[in-house]
Parts: C-alpha cells; sequence; structure tokens
C-alpha cells in the first residue's frame, strides 16, 4: 500500500493528522506493507520571521485579523493538539518561510529520511520554539536526522538546488485538487483531507487493503 502525504512544517493540522495515521497504522496488522511519501507544499507562501513581533501578532498580520482573534483561533488548536498528546507552544513559536527548509527535505528524500526529516521539524518548530527558516536551524536538523551537513550548506546556499522538486510537488497539489494539508492519497485512489480521527484511518486502512487483495 503507498500513501502520499501533501504537508508542510508549519501546518499543526498536519502534524496532528499524520500522528493519527501513525496510531492507526500501530494497529493494522499489515503496516509493514506501507510505504509512505511525503511531498512539498507551503502553507503559508511570504511568512517572514519577525523578531519584533510574537507569534499571534505575525499571525494575525499574516491573516489580516486581530491579535485577540489569532489567539482564539490557535486556542481550538492547541487543544485539539493537546489531545492528541502533542504540546504545542505557540508563545514560542517562529512565523518562518518554509521553503529552504523544503528544498533540503528533497535531498532527505534521495536519502531516504523524509519521515524523519518531516518529524524533527515539527517538533522544532511547535514544541521547541525553534527558527526553522535559519540556516544553522536547518542544517541542526538535518544533522540529526543523518543528512550531511556540508551538503545541506551547499543546498541552502545555491537557492536553487532542489527548487525543481520543492515546486513540482506543489504544482501536483494543484493537478490532484489539494486546496488545503494536509492530504493523504491511499494508492492514488483514496483522498483523505485534514487531521482526520484515528477511526477514520482505520477505515481507510481496512479499506484499501481489503481491495488490494481482491484485485
Amino acid at each position: 500500500m503507498e500513501i502520499t502525504i501533501w504537508a508542510d512544517f508549519v501546518c499543526p493540522f498536519c502534524y496532528i493528522g499524520q500522528t493519527h495515521l501513525e496510531r492507526a497504522m500501530a494497529n493494522f496488522a499489515h503496516a509493514d506493507e506501507i510505504t509512505i511519501e511525503h511531498k512539498s507544499f507551503e502553507l503559508m507562501p511570504g511568512a517572514k520571521y519577525d523578531p519584533s513581533k510574537n507569534f499571534y501578532e505575525a499571525f494575525a498580520d499574516l491573516k489580516g485579523t486581530t491579535v485577540e482573534q489569532a489567539v482564539q483561533m490557535n486556542e481550538q488548536v492547541i487543544q485539539m493538539a493537546t489531545a492528541t498528546g502533542l504540546n504545542f507552544n505557540f508563545s514560542d513559536m517562529k512565523m518562518a518561510d518554509t521553503m529552504p527548509a523544503h528544498r533540503v527535505f528533497q535531498y532527505a528524500k534521495t536519502q531516504g529520511r523524509d519521515g524523519e526529516y518531516f518529524k524533527a521539524f515539527y517538533t522544532a518548530y511547535f514544541e521547541d520554539g525553534a527558527l526553522i527558516s535559519d540556516e544553522d536551524t536547518i542544517i541542526s536538523l538535518s544533522k540529526l536526522v543523518g543528512l550531511d551537513g556540508d551538503k545541506v550548506r551547499e543546498i541552502l546556499a545555491s537557492e536553487d538546488q532542489f527548487q525543481a522538486e520543492a515546486t513540482a510537488d506543489i504544482f501536483r497539489a494543484g493537478e490532484v485538487g489539494v486546496q488545503g494539508v494536509p492530504f493523504f492519497v491511499f494508492n492514488n485512489k483514496y483522498a483523505v483531507q485534514g487531521a482526520q480521527p484515528v477511526e477514520v484511518f482505520q477505515q481507510v486502512l481496512d479499506r484499501v487493503y481489503a481491495e488490494e487483495q481482491e484485485a
């Protein structure tokens, strides 16, 4: 079984949704037959880190809302994350341009480290308050998952290495109708959008596997 996931490192529902999928897979007898491919997606193109603003202020500016509305919107996200067992720390979170990290992610895919890479960046962004657009941060996290730090530095310095691959993922998302992330596609046939409950993922896994056996 093949699962394709479009996601972005700064997408809270991507982190929550992937956690739900992993829990469903933990209860799935044929999890060892599943291959997962991650694909790049930009949730907030043009987002930049401004050290003079906290996350809520930056989020409000980006979305055209008030700070109070930004706090209220994200409070619901925090509650959802907590129910999943994740510790989201919006007080220390930093708005970031994710394209540099996505270019390095494309390199991580060539090394078979894409899954570990995404998890490392989710944790760094949502729980540790790391600035994931910072070169040293990207290099440090990349080395943490087994990537060559010198190669990562070279990619970041080039501004175009692996850009085509990241752009192709985003373009492909438009072709298949992705309007928001996370977006999961099972065997290029069944699509699941959003941070669906564990039970939903379990049902899809069972259905897709049953169809494979019938075929």
